[in-house]
């Protein structure tokens, strides 16, 4: 139950953040898919908690990453606050 703990106390904390940038946010907890966060505006977010995650080690002193798994779509990984400051600053808010 640890875990299960772990992810809800993560999960509080992210919507926080969101928050704190005026987005609408509701934890979904199963209710809309798959997903733990719906966000208004943005859209669904999953959240993971680990001990530590390898794919920081490839920032490599970088702002963001690209990521991209074969034949698969690539993703940009950065941090959720820098991610937040750009859709203010785009959005006005």
């Amino acid at each position: 139950m640890k875990a299960k703990a772990k992810g809800s106390r993560v999960e509080r904390q992210i919507k926080k953040i969101f928050e704190e940038y005026g987005f609408e946010v509701v934890r979904s907890a199963g209710s809309f898919g798959k997903a733990d966060l719906q966000v208004k505006g943005i859209g669904s977010i999953q959240v993971k908690a680990r001990k530590q995650f390898s794919v920081l080690n490839l920032f490599d002193g970088a702002d963001k990453l690209v990521i991209k798994a074969n034949r698969e779509e690539p993703y940009i990984v950065l941090p959720l606050r820098t991610y937040l400051e750009e859709i203010k600053c785009q959005n006005g808010r």
